[in-house]
């Protein structure tokens, strides 16, 4: 795996590197482009309903629904309906292995770290209830300000101990194929010059294409059209820069790839019914 294809905003900490996020928009439009990160990602819907493509396959979860995400994965999202939140739980299976090599490490958490195991994608609801119980439990302590660590490390292990115990744990190693290579490389490279001008031309160029065959091609793997994707990376991009920095908005609109700070502003709105002003009050970490 290509690391410029890595997301890039750190999770954690060194000694505490769960993070958690509430993901939530004021309009109920959740969009999240396709993207990977070398961590697990555990999503845990709480309300509405949310479409989910993994790897090229589309899942629909809802109110209840765990959806795992293993390292390395293609992943994107978008809510359904106007009222769909979900929790999504981000840490490196680095974190639950021991300093000494033991049987648990070695049999159930290095293959799925490794990526020689895969957990299934979408959790059957028998077992999504019962670690409803374990997930609402560590999110109640990570949101305490004495929240104790050691039951949420637990927790987590006590999940893949679940995991295996249904039989939701496959071995084999992640697909590889040549076309998911050449999304993985369109994704990269999208990514990567989000900030600058970018053309169907240009893309078509890079990957050996017409550009009226790249645009085809792309709309039929990715769900959306190009300008469509590249808009939202681009307004993914400021909704970071909006709540992890100071910086004004027409150095924003710059990293994030926008013409100008007005034209920004406009595409922002239209795509949250939030000016970028009123999303960083909204949001501020």
């Amino acid at each position: 795996m290509r690391q410029s294809l890595q997301e890039t905003r750190a999770q954690g900490t060194l000694m505490r590197p769960l993070k958690i996020y509430l993901m939530q928009e004021p309009n109920g439009k959740i969009d999240v482009p396709y993207h990977w990160q070398e961590s697990t990602e555990i999503i845990w819907i709480q309300t509405g309903e949310l479409n989910l493509k993994i790897q090229e396959k589309s899942f629909v979860g809802r109110a209840g629904d765990i959806i795992y995400i293993n390292p390395r994965e293609l992943h994107g999202m978008q809510s359904q309906t106007p009222d769909c939140t979900y929790l999504a739980f981000i840490f490196p299976l680095s974190w639950l292995q021991f300093t000494q090599p033991d049987e648990v490490a070695e049999r159930y958490l290095s293959p799925l770290a490794e990526g020689n195991a895969q957990v299934t994608t979408q959790l059957p609801s028998s077992v999504a209830r019962q670690t409803g119980i374990a997930f609402q439990e560590i999110y109640d302590h990570y949101c305490s300000s004495d929240g104790n660590w050691l039951i949420i490390k637990a927790n987590l292990i006590g999940f893949y101990a679940r995991l295996y115990q249904n039989n939701l744990v496959t071995y084999g190693q992640q697909d590889n194929s040549a076309q998911m290579r050449l999304l993985l490389e369109i994704t990269r490279y999208i990514q990567t010059h989000c900030a600058e001008k970018l053309s169907l031309n240009e893309l078509g160029r890079v990957f050996h294409m017409s550009p009226k065959y790249f645009s085809v091609f792309f709309q039929k793997h990715f769900s959306r059209n190009f300008t469509e994707y590249l808009t939202a990376i681009r307004i993914e991009r400021a909704k970071k820069l909006l709540v992890e920095s100071d910086a004004d908005m027409e150095l924003i609109s710059q990293q994030a790839g926008f013409s100008s700070s007005s034209y920004f502003i406009r595409m922002f709105r239209k795509a949250l019914d939030l000016t970028p002003g009123q999303y960083r009050k909204k949001f501020r970490l």
